[in-house]
């Protein structure tokens, strides 16, 4: 007995040991925080900030490889976010993986994917989100997110300054963002990854029989609207500034895709016609030039994702991509929402960053 009690204590000593070697292993990357001043959101009549938060994760190795430069990934946030969505821990992981720079450390020491640099902006408008569109309501968020961002991250930092080298990813609206700017902007971004993406089109929970659109006619202040407490009624303004905008027409400064005609929702025009020419489905065919050019397109949807219209219209995009001859990977896989973002089996560590790194040229 006295002998496995003495082999009990040297194999945890072992253990313990073992943990500390490792802990040690893994290098710390940097997290700086940024302001960027977007000249693509100067004078918005709805009166959002120009100077935007940014946080940047610099990998372990750039503050003494002083000639080295790296490739780099946009992460955009989803509706109602920020930027401190990917970078601080808002949700327990028993295994650390619960931000950015625990998945980029753990990941680069583990040699699941090589060292990048990671920029992740906030793009919250005062109506919970920007879609990263250009809205002449909120501001040119495409512009700032290809334009001003970028050429910001080149000037300050060792990267790869080139398509080839940098990548657009999000989670939700930012699936969404990342998508549609990758579709717009090929010259800038070579590779795509939309996590659970925001496809805005008819389907699931979002149709134009959703209640969301009859209570938002009724809504006529933004006190009102945060009474509804309403998730889909919220997001036809954040929708309606961004794919539909009018300076115009206060308090929303937008137009929405239906009217009330004897007691009944109509499509309202031009309302209803810009809202379907942002829906990505109807963006392929336009854009196919563009697509066909990216290194890389790939987005997934969860089976239990809450917002029902995410993996309808996630399938009916795979579908139009393959129609046009548009290679891509769309995956579904037994989650919702959000739970499969983070930890060791979290998509970020298994899925997203490694398809970044196997994909963008890293010299």
């Amino acid at each position: 007995m006295k002998h496995l009690r003495q082999l009990f204590y040297n194999l945890l000593i072992i253990g313990v040991v073992a943990l500390a070697v490792s802990a040690q292993a893994i290098k710390q990357g940097t997290l700086l925080r940024e302001k960027v001043h977007g000249v693509s959101l100067e004078k918005n009549v709805t009166g959002e900030s120009a100077l935007r938060n940014v946080a940047v994760y610099l990998p372990p190795s750039y503050q003494n490889s002083t000639e080295k430069r790296y490739p780099v990934v946009y992460l955009l946030h989803g509706i109602t976010d920020t930027e401190n969505n990917w970078v601080k821990a808002w949700t327990k992981e028993n295994d650390g993986y619960a931000t950015v720079q625990d998945v980029m450390n753990k990941g680069i020491s583990e040699g699941k994917f090589g060292e990048m640099i990671i920029v992740m902006p906030d793009e919250l408008t005062k109506a919970f989100g920007s879609f990263y569109v250009n809205s002449a309501a909120t501001g040119n968020w495409a512009d700032f997110t290809a334009k001003d961002l970028v050429s910001f991250i080149d000037s300050k930092f060792r990267t790869l300054a080139k398509s080839e080298s940098r990548a657009i990813g999000g989670h939700s609206m930012g699936g969404y963002g990342a998508i549609t700017l990758g579709m717009k902007h090929a010259e800038v971004f070579s590779v795509i990854y939309g996590m659970n993406p925001a496809l805005m089109g008819w389907g699931g929970d979002f149709t134009p029989n959703s209640p969301n659109f009859a209570n938002i006619l009724k809504v006529k202040s933004f006190d009102d609207l945060m009474k509804t407490r309403d998730i889909y009624t919220m997001a036809t303004v954040t929708l309606a500034q961004a794919f539909s905008p009018n300076p115009n027409n206060p308090p929303f400064f937008a137009d929405f895709p239906f009217a009330m005609v004897d007691g009944k929702l109509q499509p309202s025009q031009p309302a209803y016609l810009k809202w379907e020419e942002n829906f990505p489905v109807n963006m392929v065919k336009p854009y196919k030039s563009n697509l066909v050019k990216l290194r890389g397109i790939r987005f997934d949807s969860g089976y239990e994702d809450e917002f029902k219209f995410i993996p309808i219209n996630s399938r009916t995009l795979s579908a139009e991509l393959t129609k046009n001859g548009v290679e891509h990977i769309f995956e579904e896989y037994n989650g919702d929402h959000r739970n499969r973002m983070w930890s060791r089996t979290g998509r970020l560590y298994n899925e997203v960053l490694p398809y970044f790194w196997l994909l963008l040229e890293s010299k």
